[in-house]
């Protein structure tokens, strides 16, 4: 099945009965909960959470895009939904032997622009971000999460994962790992002295997080290789504050920029190894000029939980893996398995 957003995404889910949809969870720990009682059960759904308490119906989260069933990820990734482990393997081995792109294309406008909001009327809590653990620092929005961010001396545009956190309307704190091309490419506006310009899809399409989380060699950018897998351009809008490309039928997206010198608290935050390792730390602020959102968004998380014992949940990961075997010559692999969850 071939799909263009994350909501046809969603109606191939529910075709072959992985979606579940709950009522009236509450932002404060609850969702966060229930997503992680559902990836441990045997074949984990995805989940969809409406009238969500203190907030309308319609404004909704989804869980369960990252510790997907074989099914869900060869949904994503444009293959049969009947191939077995091996043959979406050998898929991948192919797509990274002889990658295809295919460069975004610029549109006007999509759904994402149904409604739009700056200055004062910016309000980042209108939208149910949820609290994930209770020792968490903060409510995250960022967790399942595309970062736009531009290369000032190259041009070139990166695409990565990042955790978000919600300090009040029209504040967050973005945290980048070390040495990720996200944080290089903040370090190099800040050498500069400039405001590091970014735009965030909190609900894209599931490939395009995917790809978020790979290893794009630098100078590349993961709009290309996402469009080569699913064939098509993806479309995106210029953002008119940053003029970064965002993904036109992103369901929620914000454009803002990092402001050097500034610090506000990020964290703790619950990560996959079940603990809080990373503590409470300091960050640049992201000050938030346009916020956008389709009818009914989605919020899109994935709450980071232990996994549980011989969960493996990212074949595309476990491909690369065997490809890299592969061209160093190592003979006899038979199979390879990835068990742990990473951000770029």
């Amino acid at each position: 099945m071939h799909y263009r957003d994350l909501r046809e995404w969603l109606v191939g889910v529910d075709s072959f009965g992985e979606l579940r949809f709950v009522e009236g969870a509450d932002w404060n720990q609850e969702i966060g909960a229930l997503a992680e009682v559902a990836a441990r059960t045997e074949n984990p759904p995805a989940l969809l959470f409406d009238k969500i308490k203190d907030y309308p119906a319609g404004k909704r989260v989804l869980t369960g895009v990252h510790n997907p069933t074989l099914k869900r990820q060869c949904l994503t990734n444009h293959l049969p939904l009947d191939y077995s482990r091996d043959q979406f393997m050998d898929a991948w081995k192919k797509r990274l032997d002889s990658p295809k792109l295919i460069p975004p294309q610029v549109v006007q406008s999509g759904p994402l622009m149904e409604n739009v909001f700056e200055g004062k009327d910016i309000d980042l809590l209108s939208l149910p971000v949820p609290l994930w653990h209770e020792g968490d620092g903060g409510r995250y929005i960022g967790s399942l999460d595309v970062t736009i961010s531009r290369d000032p001396d190259e041009g070139w545009v990166n695409l990565g994962c990042y955790r978000v956190m919600v300090h009040d309307r029209d504040t967050l704190a973005l945290y980048m790992s070390p040495g990720h091309h996200g944080d290089i490419h903040r370090q190099k506006y800040f050498d500069m002295g400039k405001p590091f310009p970014v735009a965030i899809s909190f609900g894209p399409d599931p490939l395009l997080w995917f790809f978020g989380q790979m290893e794009v060699p630098a100078g590349e950018s993961e709009y290309d290789y996402a469009g080569g897998v699913r064939g098509e351009p993806y479309e995106v809008i210029l953002g008119e504050h940053t003029r970064l490309p965002i993904p036109a039928y992103s369901e929620v997206a914000i454009e803002g920029e990092v402001i050097p010198g500034t610090k506000v608290p990020e964290g703790p935050f619950g990560e996959f190894t079940g603990y809080y390792a990373g503590g409470h730390r300091f960050e640049p602020m992201l000050k938030v000029k346009r916020l956008m959102h389709r009818n009914d968004p989605i919020i899109t998380g994935a709450p980071p939980f232990r996994p549980a014992p011989g969960a493996e949940n990212n074949l595309i990961r476990a491909a690369h893996i065997w490809n890299y075997l592969d061209r160093a010559g190592v003979p006899d692999v038979r199979g390879v398995a990835y068990y742990t969850a990473t951000h770029n």
